[in-house]
């Protein structure tokens, strides 16, 4: 009886591909379970933490990894007493091993980040960033693990930068701080080929430069990546590089499983899986969870939405009206990057709903400006992609565009349907991140109003108590003919 249990317990062995220690003395399977853009979404965690203990139960090699964007987009966590604390908090918790610095590592500020940094039990690493500051931020490039078997695992880490050479956030948060190109950047650190069995490179660039840098950097095994929020059914390699990634919002979770044989990888597999779907839920997570989201200032109910305000033009409308509900503005833009969800629900408003759609905490800066400079931020806005940018109140705009969908001109209407003085001086009223960031032509360095937009929406929507803007639409496109 006891050689048939022997029998049964090496065929399920040969089956699951591992024990706890790795299948024999010179075969291993490792697994690496990588999430990215996780957005503050706390609430998918008892689900994630009970998917990798599941996985840890089956594998003695797992490890979990961070592409970057942990924080941005869930009130509980962004206007929590300290903020970003709930997301490490989890993380710990859940054992992640390692994690990439994202763009929006900075919407706290450098300090929180820093205070953030510290708190977590696992790295976070870039090696594109450096301090120009002794004693403020500084990363570590790479960092590598060792596991419990002796084999190393190698992880390089980089973020993105933009045409202007900084990552996609407020540049007051960037202060201090140097960038230089991601993809370039990892492509110095070949020699840690020869320190490591695995190589990763773990990043906040694109899906699309992840490829980019497969094709550089043929040394590493895999690219585990993020920002694009991408969700990759149909992983492939890439000049022998494996490139992953598993959209946003801890929605999935892209698992790899390396097998190495006398310390080298020899087969490489990737697979999307399902957190949301996922059957089992972590009880001691979830009390977690519930204790982070138990916030009655945030539960407020401060108006009615007759409607759903859907898309753009809607909740951008709702949005740069709050902004001109204070006195000192006639217009006001808001670009669509800052408009952070697709729909705010009929029924009623809450003030989480409003740091849901306006996360950031950006300030209104007032600008004086002429009309040929209102138009000058319009088409600097149209022009980044060639489509609308920017959402207005206090007047309605068209662009018009040449035959290769360049913008060339602005026609402007107010509110009453006429089109303005030319000679007129207007009160604009921009999010602190269009102020710093529009490389507009205007002569007014602008100044605070010491308020952000997403205070001026509450107290705009506190104030008119039911709201509809179902239809609403300020901003054209027209072709030259």
């Amino acid at each position: 009886m006891n050689r048939l249990i022997s029998l049964i317990f090496l065929l399920q062995l040969l089956i699951t591909g591992t024990t706890n220690a790795g299948i024999s003395s010179d075969t291993t399977t490792v697994i690496i379970l990588s999430v990215n853009d996780m957005h503050a979404k706390i609430d998918n965690f008892p689900k994630f933490k009970a998917l990798a203990d599941d996985i840890r139960k089956q594998y003695g090699h797992v490890l979990v990894v961070s592409a970057g964007d942990i924080f941005t987009g869930n009130p509980v966590v962004d206007q929590y007493p300290d903020k970003g604390f709930p997301m490490i908090d989890l993380m710990n918790t859940t054992g992640f091993s390692i994690g990439t610095i994202g763009n929006h590592e900075f919407d706290y500020g450098q300090d929180i980040l820093m205070k953030r940094i510290r708190q977590a039990d696992f790295p976070l690493i870039s090696a594109n960033i450096t301090s120009e500051t002794p004693g403020d931020l500084h990363l570590s490039p790479y960092k590598i693990l060792t596991l419990g078997n002796g084999l190393k695992i190698a992880f390089v880490g980089a973020i993105q930068t933009n045409p202007v050479g900084l990552p996609d956030s407020h540049p007051s948060k960037l202060k201090g701080l140097t960038f230089t190109d991601g993809v370039s950047k990892i492509s110095e650190f070949r020699n840690l080929r020869d320190s490591c069995n695995i190589l990763v490179c773990l990043t906040h660039l694109g899906f699309e430069n992840d490829v980019l840098l497969a094709g550089r950097f043929g040394e590493a095994d895999l690219i585990l990546g993020g920002h694009s929020h991408t969700i990759v059914t149909n992983p492939a390699e890439y000049n022998g590089v494996l490139v992953m990634q598993a959209g946003s919002g801890l929605k999935n979770v892209a698992k790899i499983t390396l097998r190495l044989s006398d310390g080298k990888v020899v087969s490489k597999k990737a697979e999307t899986l399902s957190v949301v779907n996922y059957p089992r839920t972590d009880t001691t997570v979830l009390k977690m969870v519930e204790r982070f989201n138990d916030n009655k200032e945030l539960n407020r109910v401060i108006g009615i939405a007759l409607r759903d305000i859907t898309e753009n033009d809607e909740l951008g409308s709702l949005v740069t009206d709050g902004m001109c509900s204070l006195e000192a503005v006639e217009v006001a833009f808001q670009n669509n990057g800052g408009l952070r969800i697709d729909k705010l629900p009929q029924g009623n408003i809450t003030i989480k709903d409003i740091y849901k759609l306006d996360p950031f905490g950006n300030e209104i800066v007032l600008l004086k400006l002429s009309i040929p400079e209102i138009k000058s931020l319009i088409l600097c806005s149209f022009n980044r992609d060639k489509q609308i940018d920017l959402q207005a109140s206090g007047l309605t705009y068209t662009v018009v565009t040449d035959t290769l969908g360049n913008g060339i001109d602005v026609s402007i209407l107010l509110p009453d349907g006429n089109a303005p003085d030319p000679d007129r001086i207007f009160a604009v009223g921009l999010s602190s991140y269009i102020a710093s960031s529009y490389d507009f032509k205007h002569e007014d360095p602008g100044k605070s109003l010491y308020t952000t937009t997403a205070q001026a929406l509450i107290n705009y929507i506190t104030t008119t108590k039911e709201i509809d803007y179902s239809g609403i639409r300020r901003t054209f496109v027209e072709n030259q003919k």
